[in-house]
């Protein structure tokens, strides 16, 4: 029994060696992580992975809910970092699932318990996916709306054309042609010899009394 042990023991001391050789590789890597995301691209987009753990818990109302832990980067701290997200769902008015977001906790890799860290640590490659997409979306999103903003501000600089209406005004002297008058005849000389169309009486219509 007693020699079983020591070889358990041995063991156990193998494994926690390569354990600790295993936690310290993967804090090396998230420190890099943080300088180049955060540092030396100062990328300034936030995502997150896949729940990398999930548990329900009762809140303080006595409601059900669930508790989803991601592995995120963003501003955490007033720092860019990595960190693990822990976001609350509790279920919506229709009591039918989990959709309702009750709150998010946000806490430094660097500071969470070493069996999180390397949970949350096996999401880093699908992360780093996530980041790029988001970064890729961003982009895009920003040049459409840069263009779009532009084509606005040409448009609003380029003066209005006001559509002009052609209106005729008819004269004093156009409506005499049209009578035929003699533009020098005066008032008390105005007889029907000199202004014969002016005098006509209208022609009854057909059929009329």
């Amino acid at each position: 029994m007693g020699q079983d042990l020591q070889e358990d023991a041995a063991i156990l001391r193998g494994i926690v060696a390569q354990l600790n050789a295993a936690a310290a590789e993967a804090t090396a890597v998230v420190s890099a992580v943080d300088v180049f995301l955060g540092e030396d691209l100062s990328i300034g987009v936030s995502a997150a992975s896949r729940p990398f753990s999930s548990e329900r818990v009762v809140g303080d109302d006595g409601s059900e809910q669930v508790v989803t832990a991601h592995l995120a980067f963003g501003r955490v701290q007033g720092k860019d970092r990595l960190h693990v997200l822990k976001t609350t769902h509790a279920k919506n008015e229709w009591q039918d699932d989990f959709s309702k977001a009750a709150g998010e906790e946000r806490t430094p890799w660097s500071a969470c318990a070493r069996e999180v860290k390397l949970q949350s640590f096996a999401k880093l490659p699908e992360l780093l996916a996530a980041l790029a997409a988001r970064v890729e979306e961003v982009t895009s999103q920003t040049t459409r709306t840069v263009e779009s903003v532009r084509s606005l501000i040409e448009a609003m600089k380029t003066p209005h054309q006001a559509e002009t209406t052609s209106v005729e005004i008819t004269t004093a002297d156009e409506v005499a042609d049209d009578y035929d008058l003699r533009r020098d005849v005066s008032l008390q000389e105005l007889t029907a010899t000199v202004a014969p169309t002016l005098f006509k009486r209208p022609r009854p219509k057909s059929g009329a009394a």
